[in-house]
C-alpha cells in the first residue's frame, strides 16, 4: 500500500471521528435546549431569548463544520505548485478566519519560496479568502452592507442578526481592499461582467444617460479628523494594490470640507410600449470632465448593440456641455445604420419655460398659464420647438428691462443650442418610443450617491467614497453576484502537491 494513500485513509477516519463528536456536541445543545423548552410553562416563553439559544445551536454546527472546509482544503506535501511556481519548506502554524457562522483558528500549512519570503497558504488560496482572513462569504455580506449603511450601523446590524459579526473598523478596511482589487482589474472585470449580463427581452429602446451629484469629500492628506500627522501612511488598499489619484479636496484650499461633483450614468432598457424594463448603474467620485464613467457607458452601449443591432438608442441628459460632448461622441462613433436620438431631459427644459414665464409675467397664475402653454407645444407639436423660441424671442423683443432681457437671451441661446442639434424633437421622439425623460439617470444620483452618502458628517476618500459606489451600482443593476465572483477570483488560485 502506498504511503499516501494510507495517509488518505486515516484521514477519512478522523473525519469520520470529528463527525461524530461534532453531532454528540450539537446533539447535547439542541437536547438542552428541548429538555429547558419542554419545563417551560407556555406562557412564560421568551421567544427573543429562544431564537438566541437558537441562533447558538446554528452558530455552533456551522463553524465546526467550516472547520471541516479548512481542513479539506488544507496541503499536507513537503511542496506545492501555483501558477508553476514551486513552493517548499512546509511549516504548520495557526489560523484565524472569519466566517458567517463566526471566528474559528486553526493549523494550516505555510510554504515559502526557496526557505524563506512571504508565506503562501494553500487553504487561503483554494477558497478563495479574502485579505489572509475572511471567507467569501463574509466578504459578500460586508460588501453588500457597506454599500447600503455606514460601517457603524452595519456593525449594530449584523451584529442583530447574530451571523457574521464583524467589527466597523473591519467593515470600513475589508471592503475598500476587495474594491481595490476591483479598480485594479475593472477593465477585465467589467468586460467579463457585461460578457455575461443580457439584454432583457422586448427591449425596443436603450437610453444612455448621465448627470452629476456633489459628494462631501476629504483628501487623505489633511491633518483634521484626529490624523496625529500631516503625513500620514497611505491607506492599506494603496499599500496592497497601489495609489489611486490624488482627491479634488487636496488642494481646494478649504483642508478637505468641500463638495465636489461625482457622476453616475445609466443605460436603461425600454419597451416597444415605452415601458422601463431595466436599468445598468454605474458612478464614479469626482474626476475631471467624467472621463472614466463615458469610457464605461460606451462599453456598455457597444455590449448592448452588439448582441441587439436593431435596438434603437437614445442619448438624454440635462444641459451640462461636457455630459453632451461625451453622449454626442458615443453616438458619432456608433455602428452605421443605427436608430439614434440625443435628447435633452424634457423636464429639464421645461423648468426653463417656467422661468421664463416669470420673467415677463408679474402674476403668478399668468406666468404659470403661459409657461403651460409653452411646454404643451413643445411637448406635442412636431414644430414645438420653432413655435417655442419664436415666442421667447417675442417676449424678448418686448421686455423693456434690461435684467430680464438678458435672462430671457440666456434661456434662448439655451434652447437654440440644443435645438440645433435636434435634442428638442420630443413628439417626433415620442412617435418613435423614444423616452423623452431622464427619471431613471435622475433618480440615480438619488439612490446611488444621495441617499446613501449624504449622511450627517459624512466625507469621503476618492477610494472610500468609490468603493461604496461600485458595489452599491452592482446592487443596483443586478450584477453583484457577478462582481462578487470576479472579485474573490482574483484571491483564488489553483494549488497541487510537487
Amino acid at each position: 500500500m502506498r504511503v499516501d494513500s494510507a495517509f488518505g485513509t486515516v484521514a477519512v477516519m478522523s473525519t469520520e471521528t470529528r463527525g461524530t463528536e461534532m453531532l454528540k456536541r450539537v446533539g447535547r445543545m439542541v437536547e438542552g435546549f428541548l429538555a429547558e423548552l419542554a419545563e417551560t410553562a407556555p406562557n412564560e416563553l421568551d421567544c427573543l431569548a429562544l431564537e438566541r439559544s437558537v441562533m447558538g445551536v446554528v452558530v455552533e454546527l456551522g463553524l465546526s463544520m467550516m472547520k471541516e472546509v479548512f481542513r479539506r482544503a488544507d496541503e499536507q506535501s513537503a511542496e506545492v505548485i501555483v501558477n508553476g511556481s514551486r513552493w517548499g519548506s512546509r511549516t504548520v502554524s495557526k489560523g484565524t478566519y472569519t466566517t458567517k457562522f463566526g471566528t474559528l483558528t486553526l493549523e494550516r500549512s505555510g510554504y515559502q519560496q526557496s526557505g524563506r519570503g512571504r508565506v503562501l497558504f494553500p487553504v487561503d488560496l483554494r477558497l478563495g479568502i479574502v485579505e489572509g482572513r475572511y471567507t467569501p462569504g463574509i466578504a459578500r455580506v460586508m460588501a453588500q452592507t457597506i454599500a447600503q449603511m455606514p460601517a457603524e450601523d452595519g456593525e449594530v446590524y449584523l451584529e442583530e442578526l447574530g451571523l457574521g459579526r464583524v467589527s466597523k473598523s473591519t467593515l470600513h478596511r475589508i471592503p475598500q481592499d476587495m474594491a481595490a482589487v476591483y479598480e485594479r482589474d475593472r477593465v477585465a472585470v467589467e468586460a467579463v461582467i457585461r460578457g455575461e449580463s443580457r439584454v432583457p427581452e422586448g427591449t425596443h429602446t436603450v437610453q444612455v444617460g448621465m448627470d452629476g451629484v456633489m459628494v462631501p469629500m476629504d483628501g487623505e492628506d489633511i491633518a483634521p479628523r484626529g490624523r496625529k500627522t500631516t503625513k500620514p501612511q497611505p491607506p492599506r488598499h494603496e499599500r496592497h494594490y497601489g495609489v489611486t489619484g490624488p482627491s479634488p479636496a487636496d488642494d481646494d484650499g478649504k483642508k478637505g470640507v468641500a463638495y465636489h461633483e461625482a457622476s453616475v450614468g445609466t443605460v436603461s432598457f425600454f419597451d416597444s410600449a415605452g415601458d422601463h424594463l431595466r436599468t445598468v448603474y454605474t458612478a464614479r467620485m469626482p474626476q475631471h470632465r467624467k472621463e472614466a464613467l463615458a469610457t464605461a457607458l460606451e462599453a456598455e452601449l457597444s455590449a448592448v448593440i452588439q448582441e441587439r443591432p436593431t435596438v434603437q438608442v437614445a442619448f438624454a441628459s440635462d444641459g451640462a456641455a461636457t455630459h453632451w460632448e461625451h453622449l454626442q461622441g458615443m453616438q458619432e462613433r456608433l455602428p452605421e445604420g443605427t436608430c439614434s436620438r440625443q435628447l435633452l431631459d424634457f423636464c429639464h427644459g421645461a423648468k426653463y419655460l417656467f422661468d421664463a414665464a416669470k420673467l415677463v409675467e408679474p402674476d403668478e397664475g399668468a406666468a404659470l398659464a403661459m409657461a403651460e402653454g409653452w411646454r404643451a407645444d413643445l411637448r406635442h407639436r412636431l414644430d414645438g420647438p420653432a413655435i417655442v423660441l419664436r415666442a421667447l424671442r417675442y417676449q424678448r423683443d418686448a421686455c423693456t428691462a434690461e435684467e430680464p432681457r438678458d435672462e430671457l437671451e440666456t434661456i434662448i441661446d439655451f434652447f437654440a443650442e440644443h435645438k440645433q442639434h435636434g435634442r428638442l424633437a420630443y413628439k417626433a421622439a415620442a412617435n418613435d418610443a423614444f423616452p423623452i425623460g431622464t427619471g431613471t439617470t435622475e433618480a440615480a444620483a438619488k439612490t446611488l450617491a444621495g441617499v446613501r452618502m449624504k449622511r450627517a458628517g459624512a466625507r469621503y476618500t476618492p477610494h472610500g467614497g468609490q468603493t461604496i459606489l461600485t458595489f452599491r451600482s452592482a446592487l443596483l443593476s443586478g450584477r453583484f453576484d457577478l462582481t462578487m465572483r470576479e472579485i474573490i477570483k482574483r484571491y483564488t488560485a489553483e494549488v497541487k502537491a510537487a
